[in-house]
């Protein structure tokens, strides 16, 4: 009889706990049935709000998944809100920057085709978000090295022509280091 009074605390412990277990297993259940129901009836897809589609978008980019992370922030580029529009620009930018420095360092000069538009498309993200706040020094810093990678050739399209009828009135043969893109790094 003494035992069985020892023992008694012990089982309503084992009673209290498996009653507190099975309550916490059995809320749980409830809310993934009801997450189920809704998302059977689309009810979630109508309350996805840009901060989420944001944090896919940056969750697939770490994921190295960079073709269904540029879809979700071309979604969100036009948001509202203008911190999650830049920052969609921004990495938009990173990603593209990115592709086109792994052509270039795994092919070399012969991807310079393939990285020359993933390039322009940087650039053009980068003045976007740039657009949206000016003074976001990441911004400009990856412009930059953007723009070091391949030079604005718009802008000089108009002095090259003029440049070109002069020399051909000159009789100067061409230079040929405007030709080759980027910057020299030395004697070879």
């Amino acid at each position: 009889m003494a035992r069985r009074l020892t023992l008694m605390p012990l089982m309503a412990f084992l009673l209290v706990a498996s009653m507190i277990v099975m309550v916490i297993s059995a809320r749980s259940l409830y809310l993934a049935n009801r997450y189920n129901n809704n998302l059977n009836s689309n009810q979630l897809h109508n309350t996805v709000t840009h901060d989420a589609v944001f944090a896919d978008a940056y969750l697939l980019k770490q994921k190295s998944n960079g073709q269904k992370s540029l879809a979700l922030y071309a979604s969100i580029t036009n948001s509202k809100d203008t911190y999650i529009g830049q920052s969609a620009h921004y990495n938009t930018a990173n990603i593209y920057l990115s592709q086109a420095t792994k052509l270039l360092e795994n092919h070399g000069l012969e991807a310079w085709d393939k990285a020359m538009p993933l390039l322009s498309l940087a650039k053009e993200s980068y003045r976007e978000a740039l657009r949206l706040k000016p003074d976001w020094m990441d911004a400009k810093y990856n412009y930059e090295l953007a723009l070091r990678l391949s030079p604005i050739f718009e802008s000089q399209g108009r002095k090259a022509a003029k440049e070109d009828e002069e020399e051909k009135d000159a009789g100067v043969p061409p230079d040929g280091w405007p030709s080759i893109p980027g910057f020299p790094r030395g004697m070879p």
